[in-house]
């Protein structure tokens, strides 16, 4: 009876345990979460830059073996053998043949290969750099907008606790015959607003942990904590400098131009495929000696070749006229691509001006005046001076002035990740 109430009483301590071990796998998510943690987890787990890596270190091992020459092949037979006998020493013409075969392609068409290859290994390269980018933009967006929300539900329950203030402020008015039964009306239908908004702002946080979880590979029920500070002090780049830059820096496009080259090798590839290859061997004859037998049982040595004759012409053609569409489809692309780009640094910097400009006019102007207006309607209200639904204003008008400040400044950190992202190239 001792083992089974001992182990009832242990396992509670198994299993905390085995929770702890549990927890000891999780990443060490830090308090605050900073965006410099997001992009190095992001870096090491992120799914779709792990395919990006695998696909470029498969492409950089195809590049070799692109320009190297087919492995050559032994062959062995038993040369006339007689059925009747089936034995080498009755016939001078009987014999274990060895023989040596290589195939060799027409000049330049491994060099071809191998520079098709390195072509696409070099674009894939660029893609695992502009994907890193791309990665490293939409980790930043996703952590500003949990910031975004995990503010906004800061400032909304701080202004629910002030709206509560300001409404036991206004029944108490009321009850003495201070004040007007709308006064309190208008607070409790203020504050339901405000109540409402706050569920919404807690949906808002659970989807971009969501979004921000995703990114980083973290376990589905990773409980994410208060963002670092959204503020970025770095300044504003110019236009026209990034988009000069564009076709120097941007990996998107360097990757473009490479399937552009990538492109001309194979066209030279198809065209050489149609020209004749070669298969060169060797043979050697082991005999036995047979009576009879002329060069009294010497080995016999051969040699030949072996000329591929490319007849249907039309084959070849048609080979080399896809890679040339395929060239023009790569040239497309690039074009596309291009075009792209500089419609997203436009957008981006537009953007950041923006963010720029309303950062500032906020943080310096209508927050600090929407502050002083509140404290001076309050002050005003409690002697009696002006009406409540001038303070109620004062209130709605502070709330929305902090709310836009904490946008702009998220905005100013989604659009310099675009920025970066565009140019592939930091910015800060």
């Amino acid at each position: 009876m001792k083992d089974p109430i001992r182990l009832a009483a242990l396992l509670p301590l198994l299993l905390a345990a085995m929770a702890a071990s549990a927890d000891d796998t999780r990443p060490g998510i830090p308090e605050p979460l900073t965006l410099s943690w997001c992009l190095e987890r992001a870096r090491e787990a992120n799914p779709g830059l792990e395919q990006a890596r695998a696909a470029a270190s498969a492409a950089e091992y195809r590049v070799d073996p692109a320009g190297a020459l087919d492995d050559p092949r032994f062959s062995y037979e038993a040369s006339n053998v007689p059925t009747g006998e089936f034995d080498f020493r009755s016939t001078p013409l009987s014999g274990h043949q060895l023989g040596l075969r290589q195939k060799l392609p027409f000049p330049g068409l491994l060099s071809s290969r191998e520079q098709a290859a390195a072509s696409e290994a070099e674009s894939h390269r660029h893609r695992l750099e502009d994907r890193t980018f791309a990665t490293d933009g939409a980790v930043e967006a996703a952590w500003a907008e949990l910031g975004f929300a995990q503010r906004a539900l800061d400032i909304t329950n701080r202004n629910i606790a002030l709206l509560r203030q300001l409404s036991a402020t206004a029944e108490s008015r009321y009850r003495v015959g201070g004040g007007l039964q709308q006064d309190v009306l208008r607070a409790q239908v203020e504050l339901t607003a405000l109540l409402q908004e706050r569920l919404r702002r807690q949906e808002t946080i659970a989807r971009a942990e969501s979004r921000l979880v995703e990114l980083l590979d973290l376990p589905m029920d990773s409980a994410l904590p208060l963002t670092a500070s959204l503020r970025v002090s770095a300044p504003e780049p110019q236009l026209e400098p990034l988009l000069e830059a564009l076709e120097e820096r941007s990996a998107r496009l360097r990757a473009a131009r490479e399937q552009v080259e990538e492109s001309r090798s194979r066209i030279r590839v198809a065209e050489l495929e149609g020209f004749p290859d070669v298969d060169l061997g060797i043979g050697y004859r082991v005999r036995s000696r047979v009576d009879g037998d002329p060069v009294d049982g010497e080995d016999f040595v051969s040699a030949g070749l072996t000329l591929r004759l490319p007849v249907d012409r039309s084959k070849w053609r048609a080979r080399v006229a896809e890679q040339r569409a395929r060239l023009r489809q790569a040239k497309a692309e690039l074009r596309a691509v291009r075009a792209a780009l500089i419609s997203e640094t436009r957008s981006a910097h537009a953007g950041l001006v923006r963010a720029v400009s309303e950062e500032a006019l906020l943080e310096t102007g209508l927050v600090p005046q929407a502050r002083q207006s509140l404290e001076s309607s309050r002050s005003g209200y409690e002697v009696g001076q002006i009406e409540f639904l001038s303070l109620l204003d004062s209130q709605v008008r502070l709330l929305d002035a902090e709310l836009r400040l904490a946008r702009a400044r998220a905005d100013k950190r989604v659009a310099f990740a675009a920025l970066e992202a565009a140019t592939g190239e930091k910015l800060r």
